[in-house]
């Protein structure tokens, strides 16, 4: 394994982990987060605690298919959507900041893509076979 191909890995990984982690926060604790809720969100008659829900279901099943390298590309692209959105919701501050980053790292594994040691990887090679 070369270094490009290591430094995938660890981005997809260590990614689909942040994703992971904070979608199961948010699911087990949507008071805690409903604060964050854009107002726009909050008067198309759906409650905040519901966004956050909705919000932990999908980072966890799309951390989750980063993680497995399944619909690695896909997954990366509505994350970074996703972070780009938060990040310009927030605003120019550390947290801001830091979702600005993290999603410019997601956009880098959307241009990336999979690698040999994902399930796309696999599927792919099975049907070019």
């Amino acid at each position: 394994m070369n270094s490009r191909e290591l430094a995938n890995i660890i981005l997809r990984v260590s990614l689909a982990l942040v994703f992971i982690y904070f979608g199961f926060s948010q699911v087990r604790d949507p008071g805690a987060w409903s604060g964050f809720v854009p107002d726009f969100l909050k008067v198309s008659g759906i409650s905040g605690n519901n966004v956050v829900i909705f919000n932990g279901i999908l980072e966890l099943v799309l951390g989750t298919f980063l993680i497995t390298g399944l619909y690695v590309r896909f997954s990366a692209l509505i994350l970074a959507v996703h972070l780009f959105g938060i990040a310009f919701s927030i605003g120019f501050s550390p947290l801001g900041v830091r979702d600005f980053g993290l999603a410019f790292a997601t956009l880098a594994l959307y241009f990336y893509g999979y690698d040999k040691y994902t399930l796309d990887y696999r599927f792919e090679k099975k049907i070019v076979s």
